[in-house]
């Protein structure tokens, strides 16, 4: 690999490194909205995407448990996907970043509950880390398959 290749790489392993903290602060400091606060913002969720589905054609019984319960798991579920996507570019090696990436997915989890304690009406919820974490293993699947699929058309050129 030429110098040039190796910097680039260096600089967007650095790159990812600091999105994903980043993210992590984003959901800690989303964890920081007070009760009012998260039900007007889940409530406007909800209201779109229920204009949405019925845009498209679909009608859905959804509830603000609904789509709480479905924000932390797919926030999560992107945070699954990014730490092993940057812990992959810094050491190329996915097994041995599996047991690090849970840990941190599970720390980032767990730390997320406890700034809710010191949101004013929130509480933290043992049921959303093990939503949070199931979504987070999502997130690692998701890009294993993504990778699997990257060497398959690598492979076949």
């Amino acid at each position: 690999m030429s110098k040039s290749k190796i910097h680039k790489h260096s600089v967007f392993s650095i790159i990812m490194l600091v999105i994903t903290g980043l993210y992590i602060i984003f959901i800690w400091w989303h964890s920081t909205l007070t009760a009012e606060e998260s039900t007007v913002e889940s409530t406007n969720v909800l209201l779109f995407v229920v204009n949405l589905l019925k845009g498209l054609g679909f009608t859905l019984e959804l509830t603000d448990h609904i789509i709480r319960k479905s924000a932390h798991f797919c926030e999560f579920a992107l945070l699954g996907l990014l730490t092993l996507w940057s812990a992959y570019l810094n050491n190329k090696k996915i097994i041995r970043n599996l047991m690090p990436i849970g840990f941190v997915c599970l720390a980032t989890a767990v730390i997320d509950e406890l700034v809710q304690i010191g949101s004013k009406g929130r509480s933290a919820e043992v049921t959303d880390v093990a939503l949070d974490f199931c979504g987070a293993v999502t997130g690692v699947i998701i890009f294993l398959i993504i990778f699997a699929i990257v060497r398959l058309f690598k492979k076949a050129k």
